[in-house]
């Protein structure tokens, strides 16, 4: 067996965003980085809408191609790359393998591609149960698993889709998916509550709001909660600050309900605001000792992780 390369080029391809990682394969250093906004979608409209000889896999090799000389390295020519460049709008299409998923994840379907000369191209498809698919959170998973410390739990995953994957005896189970992060854009920004709403950055002044919120929807009174804050904003009960967090807290707190009646350990792992707002809704709605909480680093380097076990199995 072949030993694994000291650097590899880590592709995170998603719908909206393009991003390639020159790495340390022992230490997951980030050496170099490169980043667009030519997410998939939007290179597979450019495609439809040229008058290109490329087949479709020619024309998403050749901007990956053009991109990679921004992070060139002499003695590095892998490339590995999740998300969504193997769905059927991106490079080539992979199968969604079939869950459950080992910690290794050897079950994923995977294709090996020599992009040009110099570069070979390891792209790795997504997973599916019978009544949700994902493509790129499964590899964070992967990357996350060492620091699963019970025998059975679940991780949350927290964005426009949460992930809540299931895991047991060292094996992703199941998973389930949440359209929380839509839900919120679509409610605030298009619907009549839209007057009623105003973004502003998080402070303790607004925790009792978002909590709330987090009661309500957890206790699922998502519906009929929803219709009180164009009320509140009406009879000046609420800011329309206070508003925008309460509807988070309701949303996140109907996402999350169903745990507080778990005895299940909860992993989750988020960035930013959103790691604060469900650590928050979390302890509101568990016992603390269930809870394991990891921070923007961890989350960074679990992709790279998971990469590096995937890239593992093929040498």
């Amino acid at each position: 067996m072949k030993s694994l390369p000291k650097q590899f080029i880590s592709c995170d391809w998603g719908t909206s965003n393009f991003r390639l990682r020159l790495v340390d394969t022992e230490s997951l250093e980030v050496l170099q980085e490169h980043s667009t906004d030519k997410g998939v979608k939007k290179v597979y409209q450019d495609f439809v809408e040229s008058e290109t000889n490329l087949s479709q896999k020619a024309y998403f090799g050749k901007y990956l191609a053009e991109q990679l000389k921004f992070v060139e390295h002499a003695e590095v020519n892998t490339v590995i790359a999740s998300g969504m460049l193997s769905s059927s709008i991106g490079m080539q299409e992979l199968e969604y393998a079939k869950m459950p998923m080992s910690a290794e994840g050897r079950s994923l379907n995977s294709s090996f591609e020599q992009l040009d000369e110099k570069y070979e191209l390891l792209l790795i498809s997504g997973t599916k149960t019978e009544e949700s698919v994902m493509r790129g959170e499964e590899i964070q998973a992967l990357g996350l698993a060492e620091r699963l410390k019970s025998s059975e739990g679940v991780l949350l995953l927290p964005g426009t889709h949460s992930k809540h994957i299931h895991y047991a005896g060292g094996v992703f189970k199941d998973f389930k998916t949440f359209m929380t992060g839509e839900l919120f854009e679509i409610i605030s920004n298009q619907s009549i509550l839209n007057g009623s709403i105003q973004k502003s950055a998080f402070s303790e002044t607004y925790a009792q709001c978002f909590l709330d919120g987090v009661q309500r929807g957890a206790e699922g009174e998502l519906t009929e909660a929803l219709f009180s804050i164009r009320a509140s904003s009406l009879f000046g009960n609420r800011s329309k600050e206070s508003n925008f967090y309460f509807l988070s807290g309701l949303l996140i707190g109907s996402e999350l309900g169903y745990l507080k009646r778990s005895e299940l350990d909860v992993h989750i792992a988020a960035s930013g605001v959103l790691s604060q707002l469900y650590q928050k809704a979390l302890a509101s709605l568990k016992p603390t000792q269930k809870l394991y909480f990891y921070d923007e680093e961890v989350l960074e380097k679990a992709l790279l992780a998971g990469q590096k076990k995937i890239l593992s199995t093929y040498v």
